[in-house]
């Protein structure tokens, strides 16, 4: 039998039908005659010597003992996702200065295990289908656990935020207004590393005031060959000016957006967004379908990262395509010069538009101090809706939801949505509600339970109607 370290063991040795079950019988000391004159046996002096097989056998032990030590103990560099839990949202919300209510239906929102795996758990997770294997690079790049840690408080922050105010904004209040752009991470060994870090708010580049992170990008695409001065900070906090000489060394970039084929899944990668000035702008369009990079197929848009990966911007890529006509598909193909990624040509690997809060009659906030990530951003703007209003948004019924969501109400893709769908299903939800970019995976995985993919927080509200409640009716801010 196999034993975990620590876990106690015994050994149970039976005695046999004619054994006695005290201690060894005392040897005699009556001689043969029976006469009882005693008398002392020489016995045989040689030193007991092991065999051959008990040594074998002691060292198989031993050597088995360890192995079985290490597998337990030993850490991999690869690291599992497994589902992981459900949580009803309402637990978590707090509202000051309005009416909260609850209801018998609830809304959850659904987390990831990262595990660091050792020889034993490297197995099992290799058998089960909800789990998923990723080298430590892949997931940490270049990061610490703490400095993940860190940054997924961020995102939940920002998400926390952005739910609020997509709430807040669908009941008809007047939100925040965007106060910057925020540095989520930084290109590791790059021009601001070092220098800027995570949580400085970027405030204008070249003079130019950024009010939000659309304002820095679109400018950053405009500058060639150049450098550019960025103010920068903490709130609160002294600004500092630094000036960042632009590369073009970075990653290559395509400049197409993911989105799901309207007509089922034909295979390719179905585009539903070109990015203007992008390597591929008067090549393809919306609607088309690349199925080859440099020779290799592509099924879905997942296999455009690996292909893209080792190439620079700059390098030329050929693009096999598939675009529907009047008499059937047509064939699209074309080399193209791949674009530099427009952040990390300054040195910013993730920046996202700061917010300032309005002032408003109604606080809410969230109390998820040891979750982090930002896929919960749906699951809390649906929950928010139902605990200021009177009524019953889900209808009675328990709904798994998750995606991003930013303060407009558009829902945005998530990661870990193949371990996130066995966990809806652990949790016997009525419906699991995703954002579209991940419903092909998500059904993939669990092709037995319900599963909805919403673009926005008005199609959420729609699935969720279905099952009776006031999720299409909810009162406005003048009405509350």
């Amino acid at each position: 039998m196999v034993t975990e370290p620590g876990e106690p063991t015994s050994t149970v040795v039976e005695a046999g039908p004619n054994s006695d079950a005290t201690a060894p019988a005392q040897a005699s000391n009556e001689g043969a005659s029976g006469n009882g004159d005693s008398t002392i046996s020489s016995g045989n002096d040689e030193k007991y010597r092991p065999s051959v097989g008990s040594i074998i056998l002691s060292v198989s032990m031993l050597a088995g003992f360890a192995l079985g030590v290490l597998a337990f103990t030993y850490r991999l560099p690869y690291l599992a996702l497994e589902p992981g839990r459900t949580f009803e949202t309402e637990e978590f919300v707090v509202v000051e200065g309005a009416d909260s209510y609850t209801s018998p239906g609830e809304v959850s929102f659904v987390t990831v295990t990262q595990r660091r795996l050792t020889p034993f758990r490297w197995a099992l997770s290799s058998v089960r289908d909800s789990d998923e294997i990723f080298h430590e690079d892949e997931l940490l790049r270049g990061r610490t656990f703490d400095e993940q840690r860190e940054e997924n408080a961020q995102l939940m922050l920002t998400s926390q935020n952005s739910a609020i105010a997509a709430a807040l904004g669908h009941l008809g209040f007047q939100t925040a207004e965007p106060a910057g752009a925020v540095i989520i991470d930084v290109v590791p060994g790059g021009a601001l590393d070092g220098v800027l870090s995570r949580n400085d708010v970027i405030s204008s580049v070249d003079g130019f005031p950024v009010t939000e992170f659309a304002d820095l990008y679109d400018y950053l695409g405009t500058q060639i060959d150049t450098s550019v001065e960025l103010v920068a900070g903490r709130p609160g906090e002294e600004l500092q000016t630094v000036s960042v000489e632009l590369t073009r060394d970075t990653p290559g970039f395509l400049g197409v957006g993911a989105g799901e084929d309207p007509q089922g899944d034909r295979g390719g990668a179905y585009i539903a967004q070109v990015v203007e000035g992008a390597a591929v702008e008067g090549l393809l369009k919306v609607g088309d379908r690349i199925v080859g990079l440099n020779g290799s197929p592509i099924a879905s848009f997942d296999d455009l990262v690996p292909v893209l990966r080792e190439m620079r911007a700059g390098d030329s890529i050929s693009v096999d395509a598939l675009r529907d006509g009047p008499t059937g598909e047509e064939a699209i193909t074309g080399d193209v010069s791949l674009g530099v990624r427009v952040l990390e040509r300054a040195g910013l690997l993730n920046v996202q538009t700061q917010f300032r809060d309005a002032d408003l009659p109604i606080d809410v906030s969230f109390t998820t101090d040891d979750i982090g990530g930002p896929s919960a951003g749906l699951a809390f703007t649906l929950t928010v809706l139902d605990v200021l209003t009177d009524g019953d948004l889900t209808g009675g019924e328990d709904v798994v939801v998750t995606g991003t969501i930013d303060r407009n109400g558009n829902v945005g893709p998530i990661g870990g949505v193949h371990q996130k769908a066995f966990a809806a299903q652990d949790a016997g939800a009525r419906v699991f509600i995703v954002p579209v970019q991940n419903l092909e995976e998500a059904r993939e995985a669990v092709p037995d339970l319900r599963i909805e993919g919403v673009a926005t927080l008005a199609e959420a509200l729609e699935v969720i109607d279905e099952f009776g409640g006031n999720a299409t009716d909810l009162p406005t801010a003048d009405e509350l």
